[in-house]
């Protein structure tokens, strides 16, 4: 899976081959979350990444949103 953005430590990946809804694996220090952004941006699955994290990799990709949704 391509990693499509590294900011603030956190890396997101997208597979372009993936199934639907649209999504991006986000990982910081290890622990990954899964993240859907097509309808509504939500957790769908979340290993180990604390809650404060979470929180500013949903403002991420809501900055980035189109850039993500492009690939």
């Amino acid at each position: 899976m391509p990693t499509i953005l590294i900011k603030s430590g956190f890396r997101f990946i997208i597979n372009t081959d993936d199934h639907e809804p649209m999504h991006v694996h986000a990982i910081h220090e290890g622990r990954s979350v899964l993240i859907e952004f097509e309808n509504e941006i939500k957790v769908r699955r979340n290993r180990g990444v604390s809650e404060r994290n979470i929180s500013r990799m949903i403002r991420i990709i809501e900055a980035n949103q189109s850039h993500f949704q492009e690939r």
